[in-house]
Protein backbone atom coordinates (compact mmCIF):
# COMPACT_ATOMS: atom_id res chain seq x y z
CA UNK A 1 0.00 0.00 0.00
CA UNK A 2 2.51 2.51 1.08
CA UNK A 3 4.82 1.54 -2.04
CA UNK A 4 1.84 2.25 -4.43
CA UNK A 5 1.06 5.49 -2.44
CA UNK A 6 4.78 7.29 -3.33
CA UNK A 7 5.34 5.25 -6.50
CA UNK A 8 3.66 6.39 -9.68
CA UNK A 9 1.38 8.58 -10.43
CA UNK A 10 0.26 8.98 -7.01
CA UNK A 11 3.94 9.81 -5.90
CA UNK A 12 3.63 12.50 -8.61
CA UNK A 13 0.50 14.18 -7.15
CA UNK A 14 1.83 13.86 -3.19
CA UNK A 15 5.06 15.60 -3.92
CA UNK A 16 3.47 18.09 -6.36
CA UNK A 17 1.05 19.20 -3.98
CA UNK A 18 3.46 19.23 -0.88
CA UNK A 19 5.36 21.65 -3.26
CA UNK A 20 2.72 23.92 -4.13
CA UNK A 21 1.64 24.30 -0.64
CA UNK A 22 5.33 25.70 0.19
CA UNK A 23 5.05 27.24 -2.98
CA UNK A 24 2.06 29.18 -2.10
CA UNK A 25 3.35 30.45 1.39
CA UNK A 26 6.55 31.35 -0.67
CA UNK A 27 4.19 33.33 -2.66
CA UNK A 28 2.10 34.90 -0.82
CA UNK A 29 5.32 36.60 0.98
CA UNK A 30 7.10 37.67 -1.60
CA UNK A 31 3.92 39.47 -3.27
CA UNK A 32 3.43 41.47 -0.29
CA UNK A 33 6.87 42.06 0.08
CA UNK A 34 7.31 43.14 -3.81
CA UNK A 35 3.73 45.10 -3.73
CA UNK A 36 5.03 47.17 -0.07
CA UNK A 37 9.07 47.43 -0.92
CA UNK A 38 8.23 47.58 -4.61
CA UNK A 39 12.40 45.71 -4.83
CA UNK A 40 13.71 44.14 -7.82
CA UNK A 41 14.57 41.15 -6.21
CA UNK A 42 10.99 40.12 -4.87
CA UNK A 43 9.82 40.89 -8.29
CA UNK A 44 12.42 38.47 -9.46
CA UNK A 45 11.57 35.72 -6.88
CA UNK A 46 7.33 36.19 -7.60
CA UNK A 47 7.81 35.51 -10.90
CA UNK A 48 10.23 32.67 -10.37
CA UNK A 49 7.57 31.31 -8.00
CA UNK A 50 4.42 31.61 -10.65
CA UNK A 51 6.58 29.62 -13.02
CA UNK A 52 7.45 26.85 -10.24
CA UNK A 53 3.77 27.12 -9.31
CA UNK A 54 2.66 26.25 -13.08
CA UNK A 55 5.02 23.92 -14.02
CA UNK A 56 3.54 21.82 -10.23
CA UNK A 57 -0.31 22.76 -11.18
CA UNK A 58 0.79 21.29 -14.83
CA UNK A 59 2.30 18.11 -13.10
CA UNK A 60 -0.56 17.53 -10.68
CA UNK A 61 -2.90 18.14 -13.30
CA UNK A 62 -1.91 15.53 -15.74
CA UNK A 63 -1.07 12.87 -12.69
CA UNK A 64 2.37 11.95 -13.86
CA UNK A 65 5.50 13.13 -15.29
CA UNK A 66 6.73 12.08 -18.65
CA UNK A 67 9.81 9.70 -18.97
CA UNK A 68 12.97 11.61 -19.93
CA UNK A 69 13.22 8.80 -22.58
CA UNK A 70 9.71 8.14 -23.87
CA UNK A 71 8.08 11.61 -23.21
CA UNK A 72 7.31 13.79 -26.23
CA UNK A 73 6.92 17.67 -26.19
CA UNK A 74 4.97 17.98 -23.45
CA UNK A 75 7.67 16.81 -21.17
CA UNK A 76 10.32 19.10 -23.34
CA UNK A 77 7.87 21.58 -22.57
CA UNK A 78 7.72 20.80 -18.34
CA UNK A 79 12.14 20.56 -18.83
CA UNK A 80 11.69 24.26 -20.08
CA UNK A 81 9.55 25.57 -17.83
CA UNK A 82 11.61 23.98 -14.93
CA UNK A 83 14.74 25.45 -16.44
CA UNK A 84 13.40 29.21 -16.88
CA UNK A 85 11.95 28.87 -13.41
CA UNK A 86 15.38 27.79 -12.25
CA UNK A 87 17.18 30.97 -13.73
CA UNK A 88 14.43 33.80 -12.39
CA UNK A 89 15.29 31.99 -8.48
CA UNK A 90 18.27 31.83 -8.40
CA UNK A 91 18.40 35.89 -9.94
CA UNK A 92 16.07 36.48 -6.93
CA UNK A 93 18.00 34.87 -4.48
CA UNK A 94 21.16 36.78 -5.64
CA UNK A 95 19.07 39.74 -5.59
CA UNK A 96 17.72 39.62 -2.38
CA UNK A 97 22.06 39.76 -1.13
CA UNK A 98 23.22 42.48 -3.89
CA UNK A 99 21.69 45.28 -6.29
CA UNK A 100 21.00 44.16 -10.06
CA UNK A 101 23.90 45.19 -12.01
CA UNK A 102 24.57 45.23 -15.58
CA UNK A 103 26.57 41.99 -15.95
CA UNK A 104 23.72 40.02 -14.26
CA UNK A 105 21.44 41.21 -16.72
CA UNK A 106 22.84 40.43 -19.26
CA UNK A 107 23.46 37.01 -17.87
CA UNK A 108 19.59 36.53 -16.91
CA UNK A 109 19.02 37.42 -20.74
CA UNK A 110 21.60 35.28 -22.14
CA UNK A 111 19.74 32.44 -20.04
CA UNK A 112 16.75 33.12 -20.90
CA UNK A 113 17.72 33.28 -24.62
CA UNK A 114 19.37 30.24 -24.76
CA UNK A 115 16.25 28.44 -22.88
CA UNK A 116 14.05 29.84 -25.99
CA UNK A 117 16.77 28.72 -28.49
CA UNK A 118 16.93 25.45 -27.54
CA UNK A 119 13.09 24.89 -27.28
CA UNK A 120 13.05 26.71 -30.82
CA UNK A 121 15.51 24.10 -31.94
CA UNK A 122 13.75 20.93 -30.39
CA UNK A 123 10.89 21.88 -32.37
CA UNK A 124 13.01 22.52 -35.17
CA UNK A 125 14.69 19.05 -35.26
CA UNK A 126 11.35 17.27 -34.26
CA UNK A 127 9.14 18.79 -37.30
CA UNK A 128 11.92 18.61 -39.75
CA UNK A 129 14.31 15.63 -39.15
CA UNK A 130 12.55 13.62 -36.92
CA UNK A 131 8.71 13.92 -37.87
CA UNK A 132 7.63 10.23 -37.50
CA UNK A 133 9.57 10.23 -33.54
CA UNK A 134 8.11 13.43 -32.42
CA UNK A 135 4.65 12.12 -32.79
CA UNK A 136 5.30 8.63 -31.62
CA UNK A 137 6.31 8.39 -27.75
CA UNK A 138 7.34 4.81 -28.02
CA UNK A 139 10.46 6.12 -29.69
CA UNK A 140 12.59 6.58 -27.11
CA UNK A 141 16.14 6.67 -28.81
CA UNK A 142 14.44 9.70 -30.92
CA UNK A 143 12.73 11.29 -28.38
CA UNK A 144 16.22 11.04 -25.77
CA UNK A 145 17.82 12.87 -28.39
CA UNK A 146 15.28 15.86 -28.94
CA UNK A 147 15.17 16.14 -25.14
CA UNK A 148 18.69 15.11 -23.64
CA UNK A 149 19.89 18.83 -24.61
CA UNK A 150 17.75 20.98 -22.05
CA UNK A 151 18.95 18.67 -19.28
CA UNK A 152 22.70 19.25 -19.93
CA UNK A 153 21.94 22.53 -20.51
CA UNK A 154 20.32 22.38 -16.73
CA UNK A 155 23.50 21.00 -15.71
CA UNK A 156 25.39 23.78 -16.70
CA UNK A 157 23.30 26.43 -14.95
CA UNK A 158 23.76 24.21 -11.65
CA UNK A 159 27.29 24.54 -11.65
CA UNK A 160 27.34 28.10 -12.68
CA UNK A 161 25.18 29.27 -10.28
CA UNK A 162 27.38 26.77 -7.28
CA UNK A 163 30.43 28.53 -8.17
CA UNK A 164 29.63 32.18 -9.53
CA UNK A 165 26.56 32.62 -7.11
CA UNK A 166 27.40 31.39 -3.89
CA UNK A 167 30.36 33.65 -2.88
CA UNK A 168 28.14 36.51 -3.24
CA UNK A 169 24.66 35.57 -1.45
CA UNK A 170 24.62 35.39 2.33
CA UNK A 171 23.71 32.04 4.33
CA UNK A 172 26.08 30.13 2.06
CA UNK A 173 25.70 26.54 3.31
CA UNK A 174 21.74 26.33 2.86
CA UNK A 175 22.17 27.69 -0.80
CA UNK A 176 24.76 25.41 -1.78
CA UNK A 177 22.47 22.23 0.01
CA UNK A 178 19.76 23.36 -2.19
CA UNK A 179 21.66 23.46 -5.18
CA UNK A 180 23.26 19.98 -4.54
CA UNK A 181 19.70 18.45 -3.72
CA UNK A 182 18.56 19.74 -6.97
CA UNK A 183 21.37 18.56 -9.45
CA UNK A 184 20.34 15.19 -6.98
CA UNK A 185 16.98 15.55 -8.06
CA UNK A 186 17.71 16.11 -12.29
CA UNK A 187 20.48 13.80 -11.83
CA UNK A 188 17.42 10.79 -10.59
CA UNK A 189 15.22 12.35 -13.07
CA UNK A 190 18.17 11.61 -15.74
CA UNK A 191 19.41 8.44 -14.91
CA UNK A 192 15.79 6.78 -14.22
CA UNK A 193 14.29 8.19 -17.56
CA UNK A 194 17.33 8.01 -20.36
CA UNK A 195 19.30 5.08 -18.39
CA UNK A 196 16.85 3.11 -16.74
CA UNK A 197 13.50 3.95 -19.16
CA UNK A 198 11.47 4.37 -15.41
CA UNK A 199 12.72 0.61 -14.11
CA UNK A 200 14.19 1.69 -10.90
CA UNK A 201 11.77 2.72 -7.81
CA UNK A 202 14.55 4.27 -6.08
CA UNK A 203 15.30 7.09 -8.69
CA UNK A 204 11.60 7.43 -8.86
CA UNK A 205 11.20 7.87 -4.83
CA UNK A 206 14.04 10.35 -5.49
CA UNK A 207 12.64 12.37 -8.11
CA UNK A 208 9.37 12.50 -6.59
CA UNK A 209 10.59 13.40 -2.89
CA UNK A 210 13.51 15.23 -3.33
CA UNK A 211 12.33 18.27 -5.05
CA UNK A 212 10.08 18.80 -1.65
CA UNK A 213 13.33 18.94 0.33
CA UNK A 214 14.69 21.67 -2.05
CA UNK A 215 11.97 23.62 -1.61
CA UNK A 216 11.89 23.14 2.24
CA UNK A 217 15.63 24.71 1.60
CA UNK A 218 14.09 27.68 -0.36
CA UNK A 219 11.71 28.31 1.98
CA UNK A 220 13.69 28.26 5.14
CA UNK A 221 16.28 30.86 2.93
CA UNK A 222 14.10 33.25 1.77
CA UNK A 223 12.28 33.57 5.36
CA UNK A 224 15.62 34.15 6.93
CA UNK A 225 16.55 36.66 4.73
CA UNK A 226 12.85 38.42 4.92
CA UNK A 227 13.10 38.26 8.55
CA UNK A 228 16.93 40.17 8.56
CA UNK A 229 15.39 42.71 6.37
CA UNK A 230 12.81 42.91 9.09
CA UNK A 231 14.81 43.05 11.59
CA UNK A 232 17.26 45.64 9.91
CA UNK A 233 13.99 47.77 9.10
CA UNK A 234 13.13 47.84 12.49
CA UNK A 235 16.81 48.52 14.02
CA UNK A 236 16.88 51.74 11.17
CA UNK A 237 13.56 52.73 12.87
CA UNK A 238 15.03 53.09 16.48
CA UNK A 239 18.47 53.45 16.44
CA UNK A 240 20.71 56.49 14.50
CA UNK A 241 22.24 56.35 11.55
CA UNK A 242 25.83 58.06 12.70
CA UNK A 243 26.48 56.68 16.21
CA UNK A 244 24.32 53.32 15.98
CA UNK A 245 22.96 54.78 19.52
CA UNK A 246 19.41 54.46 19.79
CA UNK A 247 17.41 57.63 18.83
CA UNK A 248 15.34 60.33 20.64
CA UNK A 249 12.10 58.52 20.16
CA UNK A 250 13.05 55.19 21.60
CA UNK A 251 15.21 57.17 24.37
CA UNK A 252 12.18 58.66 25.72
CA UNK A 253 9.78 56.02 25.16
CA UNK A 254 11.82 53.98 27.24
CA UNK A 255 12.23 56.62 30.03
CA UNK A 256 8.39 56.64 30.27
CA UNK A 257 8.22 52.82 30.36
CA UNK A 258 9.95 52.84 33.51
CA UNK A 259 8.89 55.50 34.74
CA UNK A 260 5.25 53.91 34.53
CA UNK A 261 6.47 50.87 35.85
CA UNK A 262 7.64 52.77 38.85
CA UNK A 263 11.69 52.24 38.74
CA UNK A 264 13.58 54.71 40.65
CA UNK A 265 15.34 56.00 36.80
CA UNK A 266 18.00 59.16 36.25
CA UNK A 267 19.00 60.15 33.28
CA UNK A 268 21.92 61.70 32.05
CA UNK A 269 22.30 64.37 29.62
CA UNK A 270 25.73 65.07 27.64
CA UNK A 271 27.08 67.47 25.52
CA UNK A 272 30.40 67.94 23.70
CA UNK A 273 32.61 71.07 24.58
CA UNK A 274 33.36 73.24 21.44
CA UNK A 275 31.70 70.88 18.98
CA UNK A 276 30.55 73.50 16.98
CA UNK A 277 34.32 74.98 16.67
CA UNK A 278 35.95 71.08 16.21
CA UNK A 279 33.45 71.11 13.08
CA UNK A 280 34.43 74.91 12.03
CA UNK A 281 38.13 74.50 12.03
CA UNK A 282 38.83 71.05 11.92
CA UNK A 283 35.27 69.66 9.64
CA UNK A 284 32.24 67.95 10.05
CA UNK A 285 34.40 64.45 9.04
CA UNK A 286 36.48 65.23 12.39
CA UNK A 287 33.33 65.94 14.08
CA UNK A 288 31.30 62.97 13.51
CA UNK A 289 34.28 60.74 14.25
CA UNK A 290 34.15 62.37 17.91
CA UNK A 291 30.51 62.08 18.08
CA UNK A 292 31.21 58.57 17.29
CA UNK A 293 33.77 57.95 19.69
CA UNK A 294 31.54 59.74 22.60
CA UNK A 295 28.76 57.47 21.20
CA UNK A 296 30.51 54.35 21.89
CA UNK A 297 32.07 55.27 25.33
CA UNK A 298 28.33 56.24 26.44
CA UNK A 299 27.21 52.77 25.09
CA UNK A 300 29.79 50.84 27.17
CA UNK A 301 28.85 52.64 30.23
CA UNK A 302 25.25 52.46 29.57
CA UNK A 303 25.83 48.28 29.03
CA UNK A 304 23.46 46.16 31.44
CA UNK A 305 22.65 49.63 33.54
CA UNK A 306 20.56 51.00 31.18
CA UNK A 307 20.83 52.24 27.63
CA UNK A 308 22.21 55.18 25.98
CA UNK A 309 21.05 57.40 23.05
CA UNK A 310 21.36 60.68 20.55
CA UNK A 311 18.71 63.10 22.13
CA UNK A 312 20.15 65.94 18.97
CA UNK A 313 22.84 67.42 17.45
CA UNK A 314 26.24 66.90 19.63
CA UNK A 315 23.71 65.70 22.53
CA UNK A 316 24.28 62.39 24.16
CA UNK A 317 21.89 61.05 26.78
CA UNK A 318 21.94 58.05 28.73
CA UNK A 319 18.89 56.46 31.22
CA UNK A 320 20.14 54.46 34.26
CA UNK A 321 17.23 51.90 34.90
CA UNK A 322 19.30 49.87 37.99
CA UNK A 323 17.94 51.21 41.68
CA UNK A 324 21.48 50.31 43.30
CA UNK A 325 23.51 51.94 40.81
CA UNK A 326 24.57 55.79 41.67
CA UNK A 327 23.77 58.23 38.27
CA UNK A 328 26.66 60.38 40.06
CA UNK A 329 29.58 58.33 39.61
CA UNK A 330 27.98 56.74 36.11
CA UNK A 331 27.91 60.71 35.20
CA UNK A 332 31.69 61.57 36.53
CA UNK A 333 32.97 58.28 34.57
CA UNK A 334 31.47 58.75 31.43
CA UNK A 335 32.89 62.33 31.36
CA UNK A 336 36.63 61.06 32.32
CA UNK A 337 36.85 58.13 30.07
CA UNK A 338 35.23 60.91 26.93
CA UNK A 339 38.36 63.36 28.44
CA UNK A 340 40.81 60.66 28.47
CA UNK A 341 39.53 58.73 25.27
CA UNK A 342 37.86 60.92 23.06
CA UNK A 343 40.08 63.76 22.37
CA UNK A 344 37.37 66.26 23.64
CA UNK A 345 35.18 66.76 26.67
CA UNK A 346 31.53 66.29 27.65
CA UNK A 347 29.49 69.08 29.99
CA UNK A 348 27.38 66.91 31.71
CA UNK A 349 24.04 67.13 33.96
CA UNK A 350 21.74 64.57 35.68
CA UNK A 351 18.55 64.21 37.22
CA UNK A 352 17.16 61.64 39.69
CA UNK A 353 13.20 61.07 38.94
CA UNK A 354 10.57 61.95 41.43
CA UNK A 355 7.20 61.18 41.99
CA UNK A 356 5.02 62.47 39.27
CA UNK A 357 7.89 63.51 36.90
CA UNK A 358 6.60 62.31 32.99
CA UNK A 359 9.40 61.72 31.29
CA UNK A 360 10.10 64.91 29.01
CA UNK A 361 10.51 66.91 32.67
CA UNK A 362 12.91 64.42 33.98
CA UNK A 363 15.03 64.96 30.98
CA UNK A 364 14.53 68.76 30.47
CA UNK A 365 15.93 68.78 34.45
CA UNK A 366 19.27 66.85 33.38
CA UNK A 367 19.61 69.05 30.55
CA UNK A 368 19.27 72.42 32.37
CA UNK A 369 21.96 70.73 34.99
CA UNK A 370 23.91 70.32 32.02
CA UNK A 371 23.41 73.55 31.16
CA UNK A 372 24.85 74.49 33.75
CA UNK A 373 28.01 72.72 33.29
CA UNK A 374 28.53 74.55 30.52
CA UNK A 375 28.26 77.43 31.44
CA UNK A 376 30.37 77.32 34.57
CA UNK A 377 33.27 75.85 32.98
CA UNK A 378 32.32 72.81 31.02
CA UNK A 379 34.04 69.36 31.47
CA UNK A 380 31.85 68.84 34.65
CA UNK A 381 28.89 67.27 36.14
CA UNK A 382 26.12 68.84 37.56
CA UNK A 383 23.11 67.31 39.51
CA UNK A 384 19.50 68.91 39.30
CA UNK A 385 18.20 70.43 41.86
CA UNK A 386 14.74 72.47 41.64
CA UNK A 387 15.86 76.23 41.17
CA UNK A 388 19.37 74.76 40.06
CA UNK A 389 19.21 77.71 37.61
CA UNK A 390 18.74 80.52 39.23
CA UNK A 391 21.13 79.01 42.13
CA UNK A 392 25.04 79.01 42.49
CA UNK A 393 27.20 77.48 39.92
CA UNK A 394 28.54 73.74 40.56
CA UNK A 395 31.43 72.22 41.70
CA UNK A 396 33.17 69.61 39.76
CA UNK A 397 32.78 66.28 41.42
CA UNK A 398 36.35 64.20 42.07
CA UNK A 399 37.54 62.14 39.22
CA UNK A 400 36.84 58.29 40.76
Amino acid sequence: MARELFLGASGDLISALMILLMLMLMLSMSIRLMLSRKKKAYFSLTLSLLLISIQYVFIAALGTRFSAASGGMDLFLVTSLETLSFIALNVGLYQLYNTTRRKVKWLTFLGVTVTLLLVGARHYAAANWLPDAALDASAPLANAFLNIWMDIYLYILIFVCYYFVTPVVGQTLKYQTALIVYFLTHSAEVLNGYVYNDASEGLELATHFLPVVFFFIVFLFIFERVLELMQAVYHSSITDGLTGLYNRRLFMRRVQQCLQSGMPVSVIFTDIDNFKKLNDTQGHQKGDEALRRVAAIAADVAEEIGLAGRYGGEEIVLVITEPKIDPASVAERLRARVEAEAGVTISVGYAKARKGVTAEQLTKQADEAMYISKKSGKNRVTAYKPGLLAGAAPKKLPVE
